[in-house]
């Protein structure tokens, strides 16, 4: 049996280097659902980087999106939609297979992702990933980490008088 896992807090510091490209056959298979409030999913770009490789995921009509990341991974999963504001989320792969899963080589996560409309956020965007996702060094356990820290907006065009 699998242990039993709580979600804690991931004490990883923005600034951490990322992990090492390894070898691990492990995977994590991550699923997850977006929001949007005029619930309209054609537009939505979804790119994901596992460690500086990027690729564009496909958002099915419902919102759901899925994607398989290696173990030992630094992974970064960027979400943009017209109209609302760019989101972020990294997740950590390293210490996939510690504490009892090191016979699983597929771990599972299922997250949701609401994306916030720019007229809402008062010129206001998330200074740097609204989320992170790890593992526990140790135990395995997911640990996940949330924020909603913001700045101010860069300007996006040349205004012209």
């Amino acid at each position: 049996l699998a242990p039993l896992c709580t979600i804690a807090l991931l004490a990883t510091p923005a600034h951490a280097t990322p992990p090492p490209v390894g070898t691990s056959t492990a995977t994590v298979q991550l699923t997850g659902w977006l929001h949007v409030d005029d619930l309209e999913m054609r537009d939505v770009d979804l790119v994901v980087s596992v460690n500086g490789a990027q690729s564009r995921v496909r958002v099915n009509n419902s919102g759901r999106f899925e994607v398989n990341l290696p173990g030992e991974s630094a992974v970064t999963l960027r979400f943009e939609k017209p109209g609302h504001v760019a989101k972020e989320i990294t997740v950590d792969t390293r210490n996939l297979q510690d504490g009892g899963f090191d016979g699983q080589r597929k771990r599972q996560v299922k997250m949701a992702v609401i994306m916030e409309q720019e007229r809402y956020m008062g010129g206001l965007t998330f200074a740097g990933p609204v989320g992170r996702i790890g593992f526990e060094q140790g135990g395995g356990c997911v640990a996940v980490e949330h924020t909603r820290t913001t700045e101010p907006a860069k300007r996006r065009g040349v205004m012209e008088f």
